[in-house]
């Protein structure tokens, strides 16, 4: 008799516990209670996170939910992209006329403007610390300084390139992502110790996010599930990919063992999702209808992406 009281113990005790020594994660929507855009996903840590909308929204992750702060620019400019550095927190945003940067803190609840000039918007920032700052829009970059925010190189207008994104490895070097505004290509701008020069893709599409995990581990991704590496030098193909016309717009890793490549095509009905696992791209399912623009991978099992109309989803 004592035995079987025991053993009831124990299967309650794993039941209302959610089983986890079995529980495998997946993925459920979470409602924020927009239709915009979500553009990017950045997570100060495991347990304080921000995003943004093409609709000027920001959204904080606290507490186990997420909750919408006041956005100091009353115009609701777009915005774009995410960067931290020690609890300080770098959004960019803009329109057609105007460039803005905004600040906010993992403690506080109140986003302030940073700096805000004449100049199209910016959509790609990068942070090393407090003063290295370099944020990229049109065809210029920008560094901050103690009074705001100062084009450090510039596109020739005649080329026609809208510079995307922006990653700082160092103070010295740099990649910028560029697309062609009369054309499908995309380029890449590689700045090293203050000298810029043009790395070629050889790809006739256009590309969407770059990201690197350390100096040595870096990706591109875009149109037809193309990724690219880095090759310490250049960037190289991985040709493990199908050729679909189905476009990747963001990859996130979080360390050398997990990470996640998302994306999708037309109304949505082509959702596509590629984890890394055991040292391989491997395609995930359990999300339909979205086309995800965004996604930030904390570990391996807990993991945000969002995108079209405001759909965001978490695998937990």
């Amino acid at each position: 008799m004592k035995k079987r009281i025991i053993l009831m113990a124990l299967i309650l005790l794993l039941y209302y516990s959610g089983c986890s020594l079995f529980h495998s994660p997946s993925w459920e929507e979470v409602d924020i209670e927009t239709q915009k855009t979500i553009t990017k996903i950045h997570f100060v840590d495991k347990d304080v996170g921000f995003l943004v909308t093409d609709g000027g929204e920001i959204f904080k992750f606290k507490n186990g939910k997420w909750n919408e702060l006041t956005n100091p620019d009353t115009t609701n400019s777009p915005l774009y992209d995410i960067a931290s550095y020690n609890g300080n927190v770098y959004i960019c945003g803009g329109d057609s006329i105007k460039a803005i940067v905004l600040k906010g803190q993992k403690d506080q609840d109140t986003i302030s403007i940073m700096s805000e000039f004449s100049g199209n918007s910016l959509t790609g920032i990068t942070a090393l610390d407090t003063m290295n700052i370099w944020t990229c829009g049109g065809e210029k970059v920008y560094k901050y300084n103690e009074t705001g925010f100062a084009m450090i190189h510039s596109i020739p207008e005649w080329r026609l390139i809208k510079l995307i994104k922006i990653y700082a490895l160092s103070q010295t070097r740099m990649f910028v992502l560029g697309e062609g505004l009369s054309d499908t290509l995309s380029y890449l701008f590689k700045c090293d110790n203050g000298e810029w020069s043009e790395l070629s893709l050889n790809m006739n599409q256009k590309f969407y996010d770059i990201f690197f995990l350390n100096r040595s581990t870096g990706y591109i991704v875009g149109q037809q599930m193309s990724v690219f590496y880095y090759t310490g030098s250049a960037f190289a193909k991985d040709n493990s990919f199908p050729s679909y016309d189905i476009s990747f717009y963001a990859i996130h890793r979080s360390d050398i063992n997990s990470g996640y490549i998302v994306g999708g095509i037309g109304s949505g009905l082509n959702t596509i999702i590629y984890s890394f696992d055991q040292g391989t791209w491997q395609k995930e399912e359990g999300i339909k209808n979205a086309v995800l623009k965004t996604v930030y991978s904390i570990d391996r099992n807990d993991v945000w992406t969002g995108g079209d109309n405001g759909k965001l989803f978490h695998k937990h």
